[in-house]
């Protein structure tokens, strides 16, 4: 009987340490993303949308990733405690709130996020605008005009003191 349960077990760790494995390699480098391909990311973060931030990845290379985020909604604010984040506005529009406190901040690793953000700045963006948030800045995607489509790069920096 105990012979029985030890093969059970070795059989079963042979099957999910692989997958286990698998989860956890690093993507490989994708450094070029066609016109063609970003239209395809749109069309499946559309199809895929259910509310929130829906992100598809464009291109990386080590810890940098090149992202589309797709928001029909106002999704709560963050803090990106060690990165800045350079967003591309690749349609529609929003208000983007800047700077101020993020309101009953919640630690989720790499980030805070947070219910509302008091005594920010807010910017209206539109489709070819540039935003750089340095990092530990809250910021607030709030009402988007339909779709709100960027493209973000996420880029480690320690906050400035």
């Amino acid at each position: 009987m105990m012979k029985h349960g030890f093969f059970l077990i070795a059989a079963l760790l042979a099957f999910a340490l692989p997958a286990a494995a698998q989860e956890k390699a690093p993507m490989p480098p994708k450094l070029f993303a066609s016109a063609g391909e970003v239209d395809a990311a749109i069309a499946k973060a559309r199809a895929r949308h259910k509310g929130g931030n829906t992100v598809e990845i464009l291109a990386n290379v080590g810890i940098y990733t090149w992202q589309l985020e797709y928001r029909t909604t106002t999704t709560p604010p963050s803090v990106h405690k060690a990165q800045a984040e350079l967003i591309y506005v690749a349609g529609g529009g929003c208000t983007l709130i800047m700077g101020g406190t993020l309101k009953e901040p919640k630690d989720n690793g790499a980030n805070l996020a947070g219910t509302a953000i008091e005594g920010g700045t807010p910017h209206k963006v539109a489709k070819g605008d540039y935003i750089l948030v340095p990092p530990g800045t809250p910021h607030w995607y709030t009402d988007p005009q339909g779709e709100f489509i960027s493209i973000a790069l996420h880029m480690p920096m320690e906050p400035s003191p």
